[in-house]
């Protein structure tokens, strides 16, 4: 991957300093939307861990690893459009996005619109050193050093459409062009030297 490679989520920021040090689990995501955009590129970049990971506990049973993989690899993922919503209904603990996801599968260009609902979840983040054999000082110390932790996590969503929008003929100019939040570099190719390849 190119070092400057613009971020899949069509942000102005490069991928790395983007999405990708929540993909990589370095800086934790302040707003539900930070999250659906990191979603968003790990299923371009191919990272279906993240996407698990970033599931609600009560989402993750119907989920693995192995079917987001599946899913992610069998499009390219072209364009991530956000709506704003009207009556927001976001609370605290509890937000709604709003997104187009643009991808290409079987030569055919896809919408997948959808309202998603994320929670701030908690958890318990422990300190202590691994694999130490624990005493009663060891365990009172722990219980001081685990810190309660929320994250926001997607739960599920509304899908407002899932339709396809185009066949692609390999010789046609590459969708890809038409979308200003395009991660692609567009520059006039067609379909079948860009995503198509």
């Amino acid at each position: 991957m190119n070092a400057i490679q613009p971020c899949f989520c069509g942000s102005n920021y490069d991928f790395s300093s983007c999405c990708q040090p929540y993909i990589n689990k370095e800086v934790q995501v302040q707003t539900a939307e930070q999250l659906m955009r990191s979603r968003f590129s790990a299923y371009a970049f191919g990272d279906a861990q993240y996407i698990y990971d970033t599931y609600a506990k009560s989402s993750q049973a119907a989920q693995s690893v192995k079917d987001i993989d599946d899913w992610s690899k069998s499009c390219v993922w072209v364009a991530l459009n956000i709506h704003p919503i009207t009556n927001r209904i976001n609370k605290a603990t509890e937000q709604f996005v709003e997104f187009s996801a643009f991808y290409i599968t079987d030569n055919t260009l896809c919408e997948l619109r959808e309202k998603s609902r994320f929670i701030l979840e908690g958890y318990i983040k422990d300190n202590t050193e691994k694999n130490k054999v624990s005493t009663n000082n060891d365990i009172n110390k722990a219980s001081t050093l685990s810190t309660p932790l929320k994250q926001w996590r997607y739960v599920d969503g509304d899908i407002i459409t899932h339709s396809e929008l185009a066949n692609i003929k390999r010789n046609e100019l590459c969708p890809c062009n038409e979308y200003p939040t395009t991660w692609q570099i567009k520059k006039g190719k067609k379909f079948k030297h860009c995503c198509g390849k």
